[in-house]
């Protein structure tokens, strides 16, 4: 993870290692990501016995309003099932090919350098 947020080092003012917690095979991150415009990224990923990975990426304004949250909870029927994203509001759903933060970090970079050309 460290590396990745390097690697975007340029979107990212802060970042807090909330909680992790290793047990053999298995992890729980938790993660908050304050970036440069004031909003932040919620990161939780669990992996159990090594093979099962839940995660959520949750992007918000600075009012705690959604951007956008992906995740893959297994409660919504897309495509991409059971990964997908909630754009704006819970009920808003998309299928998602973003599952990874080093997946997730380059879709924010595009939004922010977009909303800095406008």
């Amino acid at each position: 993870m460290l590396s990745t947020l390097k690697t975007y080092s340029s979107i990212i003012k802060d970042y807090n290692i909330i909680r992790f917690e290793r047990s053999g095979f298995s992890f729980r991150l938790r993660a908050r990501i304050e970036l440069i415009n004031g909003f932040y990224l919620h990161v939780r990923e669990t992996i159990i016995d090594g093979t099962k990975r839940k995660y959520a990426y949750h992007w918000q304004d600075s009012d705690a309003n959604l951007l956008i949250r992906w995740d893959n909870a297994p409660d919504w029927d897309v495509q991409t099932f059971p990964h997908h994203k909630h754009l704006g509001a819970q009920d808003n759903v998309l299928s998602s090919y973003e599952r990874t933060l080093e997946q997730v970090l380059p879709a924010i970079q595009r939004t922010i350098i977009a909303k800095e050309k406008t």
